[in-house]
């Protein structure tokens, strides 16, 4: 994309585009999830048991498995892995919950180590939800596509652009062999939400000119406690894994690990297009002590037919839990707050609803299509641009630089190599970024 600014008439043509670009897409899924994106595909599942396997069983990891065991009855556990012994116990917690749909051989297939991932793609499993550490994720991904398994993956599925592109390519492959792939963003899956961005798509508030969203909580997840408690047999590596959301080679930062949700809608809004250029600004107020995860950032998006978006996020104690978009249009605006969602013309409110996170509903999605012999894929033209538009905004905090889509995209920095990874791999976080000092890479 240029940095020249487009005319006037050229604006409303490329805002027409994004709105229709769109509603390809989101507005789809709103009137039916079986119609985008599909293709031609092996035969479905139809009625048979779907053998499902998890990789991380974490917080995420156990309630993506309840997730996909309450969207279809015809699901059953079938392989566990992660690189802790201890997360094991939580496999009892789903048996009594789920009676007579985990099916683990007794323990058998229940695997511990770096290699676990792989175990549990060649133990016989349809499905693989990835949800272990996210530096992970490009690396199983590869491994589950190649074995031809449909895929859940986490957000985020990527830390920096090398990543990315290795998921972009694996998707791609899914897709070419009738594999079905969802990602876990999933306030795109909220019932409210999507009946919002249809009637947006639909013109209701007429053509989007700009979006300010925000994603905020009232601290750091899983907060590393003081190094100090680290016991002495416990390696760097091991220690920095159990508490990976505070070190942004692990996580991410706070844009990828959390505040993608509110990026994610801002992005849904502005039609899913990668924007032509970014600054930002972000920093800890309160620094957590041996780790580099920033507690805030403010970022500020520039699409290439003039239009802007604006996202503010942070993750401090004792604040405003602020998570909402205003989406303005030509005609009115569209306000999501929480669950509430409302568009308003002349004052007035014309639409309102409200509904939960979709977190059931996109399984129902996603073994749907398996079932039908459709493929779905949530990763190509949508939720890989929402990872850049994360990548992109964290960078243009980190240096305090201008940063144009070419130039995130071109990005050579890669966190770490997870190829190999073990408990005895030296690991020293990243020092802090400090803004205008920091160079892009």
């Amino acid at each position: 994309m240029s940095d020249q600014q487009p005319s006037n008439e050229e604006s409303k043509s490329t805002r027409r585009d994004f709105v229709k670009k769109a509603s390809i897409g989101t507005a789809a899924l709103g009137l039916s999830p079986l119609v985008f994106p599909s293709l031609s595909a092996a035969d479905g599942a139809g009625k048979k048991k779907l053998k499902v396997g998890v990789v991380g069983l974490g917080g995420r990891g156990a309630g993506a498995v309840r997730d996909i065991l309450t969207a279809d009855p015809d699901t059953i556990l079938w392989a566990v892995g992660d690189i802790f012994d201890d997360r094991m116990k939580k496999v009892s917690g789903i048996e009594k919950k789920f009676s007579g749909r985990v099916d683990t051989g007794g323990g058998k297939r229940h695997f511990v180590g770096f290699d676990a991932y792989q175990k549990v793609i060649d133990s016989g499993v349809d499905i693989i939800l990835l949800t272990t550490t996210p530096v992970f994720r490009p690396l199983h991904f590869k491994a589950a596509v190649d074995a031809g398994k449909h895929v859940f993956i986490e957000k985020p599925f990527a830390l920096d652009i090398p990543g990315l592109k290795s998921v972009m390519d694996s998707a791609k492959k899914a897709q070419s062999n009738g594999q079905s792939v969802l990602t876990g963003l999933v306030w795109r899956y909220s019932s409210a939400l999507m009946e919002m961005h249809k009637r947006i798509q639909g013109g209701e508030i007429g053509d989007v000119l700009s979006t300010s969203s925000s994603y905020c909580g009232g601290g750091r997840p899983n907060k590393m406690p003081d190094i100090k408690f680290k016991p002495a047999s416990m390696s760097d590596m091991e220690w920095s894994l159990r508490y990976w959301q505070n070190f942004v080679e692990l996580g991410g930062d706070g844009t990828l690990e959390y505040m993608i949700h509110g990026i994610d809608r801002m992005s849904w809004a502005m039609g899913d297009t990668l924007p032509a250029r970014c600054f930002a600004n972000g920093g800890n107020i309160i620094p957590v002590e041996a780790a580099n995860a920033w507690d805030q950032f403010t970022l500020r998006y520039e699409y290439a037919d003039g239009r802007v978006a604006d996202f503010f996020g942070r993750q401090i104690p004792g604040t405003y839990a602020a998570s909402g978009d205003v989406i303005t249009g030509s005609k009115g605006h569209a306000i999501a707050k929480g669950q509430n969602v409302s568009l308003v013309r002349d004052g007035k409110t014309i639409w309102k609803s409200s509904g939960g996170l979709g977190y059931v509903n996109e399984h129902k999605i996603f073994t749907e299509h398996i079932r039908k012999g459709k493929v779905y894929n949530d990763v190509i033209d949508k939720f890989d641009i929402t990872h850049a538009i994360c990548i992109m905004g964290r960078t243009a905090g980190y240096t305090g630089a201008l940063l144009t889509d070419k130039q995130i995209m071109s990005s050579k920095d890669v966190f770490v190599e997870s190829k190999g990874l073990n408990f005895d791999t030296p690991f020293t976080a990243r020092k802090s970024p400090i803004p205008g000092k920091t160079k892009f890479i």
